[in-house]
């Protein structure tokens, strides 16, 4: 009788270890097994093809550093007005290929630099462009810049008068085609998508002396939940990716 209940006793107490470890684990099982982010189309960083498919260089970049922390990612498109009033109101994570403007740290965590862009004087490849060498000269010219985006909260802080368009293709097409002097957009983007208008030799990229690059983050709304969990993890993921090549194979994969 003493042995039975002995091992009946012992019984229990496997059980017992079984259920302390199983909460154990549980309470250490990472919050967050996956997340979503939010594109616009914005070639080569994030390009939205016409059947949905979402890829490019961040898209790759962000799934990459994500999966190498065994966190899955799912990209969807929204417009970037939208998205930028859901991250103040915590009603999504975050956003890809997103960079620092004032009053954006007061709702959003910016993660390690992504990539990066280089914004510059884009014109028609025969024009005149020895008056442009610093960012204040574009004040001298008829120019044009895509609505909403940062870029333009450059020009407006800077005071210089310029056009809206709604559409990088639009900017792109008017300084090759209309006559308008200048399209003031990232370099790498618009020498991307001239080469699928097929105008890449009817443009010419002019850098500004006293411009620097401007890194490109992945952005989490600070009111949402886990964001800080999320951010230090994609740190982790892309230190990673950055050290065993995939990063540059991504970038390779898009620009050789």
């Amino acid at each position: 009788m003493y042995t039975h209940t002995r091992k009946l006793f012992n019984f229990v107490l496997f059980l017992l270890s079984i259920v302390v470890v199983l909460q154990v684990r549980l309470v250490q099982a990472a919050p967050v097994a996956s997340v979503e982010l939010y594109a616009v189309d914005y070639p080569p960083y994030m390009i939205v093809a016409a059947d949905g498919t979402i890829s490019g260089i961040d898209v790759e970049v962000t799934k990459a550093a994500f999966a190498a922390v065994d966190i899955q990612t799912v990209i969807l498109v929204a417009p970037w007005k939208r998205t930028l009033k859901n991250m103040q109101h915590g009603h999504i994570a975050g956003s890809l290929t997103c960079s620092k403007r004032p009053g954006r740290e007061v709702f959003i965590l910016f993660s390690n630099p992504l990539s990066e862009a280089n914004q510059v004087a884009v014109m028609a490849k025969d024009s005149q462009d020895s008056d442009i060498k610093v960012f204040s000269d574009l004040a001298k010219f008829d120019v044009m810049v895509v609505g909403g985006w940062g870029i333009q909260g450059e020009l407006e802080r800077a005071g210089i008068m310029h056009r809206v368009t709604a559409e990088m293709d639009n900017g792109i097409n008017a300084v090759a085609k209309r006559g308008v002097d200048v399209f003031y957009n990232g370099e790498l983007t618009t020498r991307y998508r001239a080469a699928q208008l097929g105008l890449q030799n009817k443009l010419k990229y002019i850098r500004f002396t006293d411009k620097e690059s401007t890194p490109f983050h992945l952005c989490l709304s600070k009111k949402y939940e886990h964001s800080n969990y999320l951010i230090e993890r994609f740190n982790s993921g892309l230190s990673i990716i950055q050290g065993n090549g995939t990063y540059q194979a991504i970038y390779d994969k898009y620009l050789d």
